[in-house]
């Protein structure tokens, strides 16, 4: 389960979400439904479209749920957020949160004392994150693809061929962004 969007409820206890919920199979799947229809924290759960593949099944929801007594409610109510995702996977809950510094060190001892374990992975801001100001709109579609497709997995999945195919440029192009996006990312993370 993947939390794409928060929207602020017409008051302070009540949040609109929209999230993604992935499944490799239909039982899984059912079961995730089930955890969430039991859910009294959720008031209103929707479905808004299904994809079924081979792969599996990928469903996007809206829901409104309380806040008051949980991580988004007090991040909320005491920190200034920037942005905040969420996503819940082998019943590991990752956060991810952009927020003001001093308020976010306030809330932690109470984010603690609501959880089971905590730590903070990352508590300043990664300049690795900016990189995507400095691609090119072509260049983070590349990447994205490389990355999806296993391009840079050991050993590859994909060649350069399949991807100029997949995208209908030639290998020489594909090489040439690439290397570029590359080099954009290796110098921002080398020198920044």
């Amino acid at each position: 389960v993947k939390v794409i969007k928060r929207l602020p409820y017409m008051n302070d206890t009540l949040e609109n979400i929209i999230g993604i919920i992935y499944a490799r199979d239909k039982d899984v799947y059912k079961k995730v439904l089930k955890m969430i229809s039991k859910n009294k924290m959720i008031l209103r759960f929707d479905l808004v479209n299904e994809y079924k593949n081979k792969n599996g099944i990928k469903a996007v929801y809206a829901s409104v749920e309380r806040i008051d007594g949980r991580i988004a409610g007090m991040l909320f109510k005491d920190c200034l957020v920037y942005e905040m995702k969420e996503s819940i996977m082998s019943g590991i809950e990752k956060w991810n949160i952009v927020a003001e510094s001093s308020s976010f060190m306030k809330v932690l001892p109470k984010i603690r004392e609501l959880t089971y374990e905590f730590k903070v992975v990352e508590n300043t801001y990664d300049p690795i994150l900016s990189i995507q100001n400095e691609l090119t709109h072509k260049e983070m579609e590349i990447l994205k693809l490389a990355v999806n497709k296993g391009f840079f997995d050991t050993p590859k999945r994909v060649g350069l061929e399949e991807l100029a195919e997949e995208l209908g440029v030639s290998k020489s192009a594909i090489m040439q962004i690439l290397r570029k996006a590359m080099a954009k990312i290796a110098k921002k993370t080398v020198f920044d």
